[in-house]
């Protein structure tokens, strides 16, 4: 997997909603934030689009800041700004040729992950589900994930770090990430690229030409705001699949604001515990990287990813 060159003070950072629109009162503040981080900004066109209140533009003006970003040699890195709706318009459009050849620090994730996974199954380019210019780096961009982000930017070709959740505020200590089933999985070591992202735009994926690979490969996963019903439906769809057959081993994210309405007393770890009560891989859980607010752990998608468990411990490592 081809990561570029780390981001220096001073590059150029091409801002683009390939999603949802921003307010026109925002775009001065994208651009200050941008500038705190140490580098200049370049505006998109689809800044100053609206088409319906979900979409940033046509697809067409959006794949023309795409294009417009990765041609420009000035241009070291693209920040998307936001998710929501209809990155997806895009996916036909872009020229995936044009990725490959000009390979630039990528950032995004929520709806992002349509771009995610092709720009790292298409064009052989890792990317990073990271913080994003309008929906972390206004008032949320606290310490931790400030931090985070920067130091995985800033890794090196064959750099190996390990994955850093932040501080349990009442314990003092890093909050941990944990085996859903213990099983004989201690004492193991598994490895694989890390891909994947959003759990309900991984499944639209499904039956078309920027499908995700999951095989040999280290699954991330991360969701907000569904029912827990929808999820089971979810996860249903991708072990029918084959995805979870696929994979190396699964790593759960956040799962910010997924609730059962039905039957409060049937949760998210009950419908995992039950999911994956016969799966004879290794799912991690608890990982703080997705949509819960304020602490974000950068992941590199595409980077090598080694995780390793024993009795009293699971670490996880990436390396470019």
């Amino acid at each position: 997997m081809n990561f570029p060159e780390p981001l220096k003070h001073g590059d150029k950072v091409f801002l683009v909603c390939t999603s949802s629109p921003i307010f026109k009162e925002d775009i001065e503040k994208c651009k200050e934030v941008v500038k705190k981080l140490g580098f200049e900004p370049v505006l998109g066109e689809s800044l100053f689009e609206d088409i319906g209140g979900y979409m940033a533009g046509t697809p067409e003006i959006r794949v023309k800041d795409l294009h417009r970003a990765f041609s420009d040699n000035e241009v070291k890195g693209i920040f998307c700004v936001k998710g929501g709706f209809s990155a997806s318009q895009l996916l036909d459009k872009l020229d995936y040729e044009l990725i490959r050849n000009h390979p630039k620090v990528f950032v995004g994730y929520s709806d992002v992950t349509n771009l995610n996974i092709v720009f790292n199954q298409k064009c052989n380019l890792g990317t990073f589900h990271g913080p994003m210019v309008k929906s972390n780096m206004f008032d949320d961009f606290n310490d931790f994930t400030k931090k985070s982000f920067l130091d995985v930017l800033d890794k090196k070709k064959g750099e190996r770090w390990k994955f850093k959740n932040p501080m349990d505020e009442k314990s003092g200590v890093e909050k941990e990430i944990s085996l859903l089933y213990k099983k004989n999985f201690e004492n193991k070591k598994i490895n694989g690229e890390i891909i994947g992202g959003n759990l309900s735009i991984i499944v639209t994926t499904l039956g078309t030409d920027y499908e995700i690979d999951t095989k040999g490969k280290i699954f991330f996963i991360e969701e907000i705001e569904e029912e827990i019903s929808r999820i089971d439906r979810m996860m249903t769809h991708l072990k029918y699949a084959g995805k979870f057959d696929d994979c190396n081993g699964i790593l759960f994210g956040n799962f910010a604001g997924c609730e059962n309405t039905y039957g409060e007393n049937y949760e998210l770890m009950d419908l995992l515990k039950n999911f994956f009560k016969d799966y004879e891989k290794p799912v991690i859980y608890g990982l703080e990287s997705g949509h819960e607010k304020p602490d974000l752990v950068t992941i590199p998608l595409g980077a090598k990813c080694i995780v390793e468990i024993t009795e009293d411990k699971n670490e996880i490592y990436f390396e470019k």
